[in-house]
């Protein structure tokens, strides 16, 4: 299984340039899907629960759960299943103290759960984690925004309305307005 862990956190952290990791890349997407999506998978059957005994291990399944699942599922509601799953495979880093084997761009997709979930208290808490663990990151600033960006939907509406169309969920005439506006987008 090491060599799986392995496999992921090079393919994610060494192989794929910074500018692929956040685009709409529908090559890209199929990459990921012919290497990983076994790998994910036996993840959301538990069949790799066993990884979170190491800060690889946990790191490797949050890549899998909540970063390749927006390539795998893109434009569909398949991409969120297991945000509450990468969300608790980052609580059990965080109480073993994972973050501290982890360097800081590992840390920064560590905590994208916290940024991804759809609840406030998840994103003070990233905010917090964030001044602690990745005050010495080279984009720092960037981050911030981005994730600021992120968190102005949840403070708005309490949720991402982007999602409501693949969640089946209606949309408000507020939420309508802000999805046509030119920042609703990262």
């Amino acid at each position: 299984m090491r060599i799986k862990i392995n496999e992921i956190l090079d393919f994610w952290f060494v192989e794929t340039p910074d500018e692929k990791k956040f685009k709409k890349d529908l090559k890209f997407d199929q990459v990921i899907k012919n290497k990983f999506l076994n790998d994910y998978e036996l993840a959301i059957q538990n069949k790799l629960d066993s990884w979170q005994d190491t800060a690889r291990g946990c790191l490797a399944l949050i890549i899998l759960l909540d970063q390749f699942s927006r390539n795998l599922f893109r434009e569909s509601g398949k991409a969120f299943d297991q945000d509450e799953k990468s969300r608790s495979v980052l609580l059990k880093i965080i109480a073993n103290n994972f973050l501290d084997e982890m360097n800081e761009n590992e840390r920064l997709f560590a905590l994208l759960p916290l940024i991804h979930s759809e609840n406030i208290s998840d994103h003070e808490k990233a905010y917090k984690l964030m001044e602690k663990y990745l005050k010495n990151h080279s984009e720092l600033e960037k981050i911030k925004k981005f994730w600021l960006d992120h968190t102005a939907p949840i403070k708005k509406f309490g949720r991402y309305p982007h999602r409501n169309k693949v969640l089946n969920r209606v949309s408000s005439k507020n939420e309508i307005e802000f999805l046509n506006s030119s920042n609703s987008s990262w």
